[in-house]
């Protein structure tokens, strides 16, 4: 579908009804959807509509624009890029946070055992409070069991959810405060500094987190279905993340990827995945950190939940106030987009990336579609999975800014973190 958006081409609309084994490509295998889609396109007995690729797009981001809610999955870097083997366990949603990338299945009563309903076992690392990239070693091992763990602990009130998360084991390592690991490093987001730092923190994170999970198998057992895992042929992050990254991220691996490989081919992994990018807005008060991956919007904010009002400063603020990049004073998306695509690079499910966009910048104060296109291809591009949030400055202040958490996020609470 982009490449026809590049070629300025058309995109046919069918009912999933009319076109037997398409829906079941798109997630599994490609080449073959590529092959049905344009069979189906020159078959005058299916019911179709055809429209201009460009238009179609342009009105999808014009009602992302419009809500701030529209997100964005690429379902075919999910399943190329991720830990699952497409044609054993393909990846069809997302979760409301779209950080989490695992395999579905229908269920047709509470009891059904066929069904399959993902669940999100969380956990980040506080990114700001380690003194050197070595302490992930333990920290992701005492995590790693930690939820593993908690698999076992708790309850499942829907059998499909249980039987999934026992025979998956997935598990979500994220990362908190980066804005302060960039701040206190002298790096930003919007200028490339960052991205030497970002690479070798998010190797050592997915690194270690496979190297806890491969030791746990030793001791507890795999998985029961690590071998629908891309793991289990011994294919790892590393091998398919896209190569795009390389034009602006010239970091060289410095773990020993080569010999993990081969002790998860010889012993498995005790869980299915280990990494996905949430966006701590709930911790993040707790700890005193940045918001997961993001910016802050101001030093102070005040942040609003049904639980009351907060103020919060960023961390270290007399010493790093020069050094921290504010949301509202990066210019473009660029700079975020490519730390999002080193993360991605690593993390073997997703990534809650936002994009924003301040109308002040642009002639009479409205963004042009052109942006946001360009953004939603460069996300592509660079093989970014997932998109949350579309952001538009409104107006506020920047000091004392209020926030307000979205009570529609995650319901419930069930991944929250």
């Amino acid at each position: 579908m982009y490449q026809r958006f590049i070629e300025d081409g058309d995109i046919t609309l069918f009912s999933p009804h009319e076109v037997p084994g398409l829906y079941e490509a798109f997630f599994a295998d490609q080449d073959e959807f590529k092959r049905l889609y344009e069979r189906y396109e020159k078959d005058s007995s299916i019911c179709k509509k055809t429209l201009k690729a460009r238009e179609l797009f342009a009105s999808f981001m014009q009602e992302r624009a419009n809500t701030g809610r529209i997100y964005v999955q690429n379902v075919d870097h999910c399943n190329t890029h991720g830990a699952f083997n497409p044609s054993l366990a393909p990846i069809r949603q997302s979760n409301l946070c779209m950080e989490i990338t695992l395999p579905t299945k229908p269920l047709y009563s509470v009891q059904d055992s066929e069904g399959e309903v993902a669940l999100c076992t969380l956990s980040a690392v506080n990114l700001g409070a380690l003194k050197s990239i070595d302490e992930l070693e333990e920290i992701t091992e005492i995590i790693v069991r930690a939820l593993d763990s908690l698999l076992d602990y708790q309850d499942y009130p829907i059998k499909a959810a249980k039987i999934a998360s026992m025979n998956r084991r997935t598990l979500g390592i994220g990362v908190t405060n980066l804005a302060y690991y960039l701040a206190k490093n002298g790096a930003k987001y919007s200028d490339g500094s960052g991205n030497d730092l970002v690479h070798h923190a998010f190797e050592a994170l997915q690194y270690y987190s496979l190297k806890a999970s491969n030791k746990l198998a030793k001791e507890k057992g795999r998985c029961p279905l690590f071998n629908e895992t891309q793991y289990a042929k011994g294919i790892l992050p590393i091998d398919t993340f896209k190569k795009d990254i390389n034009d602006f991220c010239h970091s060289a691996l410095t773990m020993d990827w080569d010999g993990l490989r081969e002790d998860i081919k010889k012993d498995g992994l005790r869980n299915s995945t280990l990494t996905a990018l949430m966006p701590c807005e709930s911790s993040s008060q707790i700890s005193n950190s940045t918001n997961g991956i993001e910016p802050p919007r101001a030093f102070v904010t005040t942040k609003q939940s049904k639980d009351g009002l907060l103020k919060q400063v960023v961390p270290e603020y007399e010493r790093l106030k020069n050094q921290y990049e504010l949301l509202w004073d990066i210019k473009d998306n660029e700079g975020y987009l490519q730390l999002c695509a080193i993360m991605q690079k690593f993390v073997d499910q997703a990534i809650s990336a936002n994009t924003h966009y301040d109308p002040a910048l642009f002639e009479d104060n409205k963004v042009p579609m052109k942006l946001f296109l360009m953004d939603l291809l460069k996300t592509y591009k660079y093989g970014v999975k997932t998109l949350y949030y579309h952001t538009t400055r409104d107006g506020s202040g920047e000091e004392g800014m209020l926030e307000k958490e979205d009570d529609n996020a995650c319901a419930d609470g069930v991944c929250k973190l």
